[in-house]
């Protein structure tokens, strides 16, 4: 089943995250405060989605920020509980993708 992109916000907006280790890791190195995560997962779209990811779907967010730079937040939701688990963050690589909202497809 498809995450609800007004679930994730409501999360989001109540404060009901959990940051993974290496999403606080890759944060630091990548210069991401918690807040700009927060907002990509507050107002961002979802472009990615794995819904049979254990041990909770999972969905990549998107949200271009002010200097009109994609950023990226990797997050599951456990519906039972109504929380976000943040599991990494990143900006945009474009040697993996085409533009802020589609993957390079992979060579063989």
């Amino acid at each position: 089943m498809a995450l609800d992109i007004t679930v994730i916000r409501a999360a989001a907006r109540a404060g009901r995250i959990t940051w993974r280790y290496h999403a606080l890791m890759r944060a630091e190195e990548r210069g991401i405060t918690r807040e700009m995560a927060k907002q990509v997962l507050a107002e961002g779209d979802i472009i990615e989605q794995r819904p049979r990811a254990k041990p909770f779907p999972k969905c990549l967010l998107m949200r271009m920020q002010n200097d009109n730079q994609p950023l990226y937040v990797s997050a599951g939701f456990d519906a039972a509980d109504q929380r976000l688990y943040v599991i990494t963050v990143h900006w945009l690589d474009p040697r993996k993708w085409e533009d802020p909202w589609r993957r390079r497809r992979k060579t063989p």
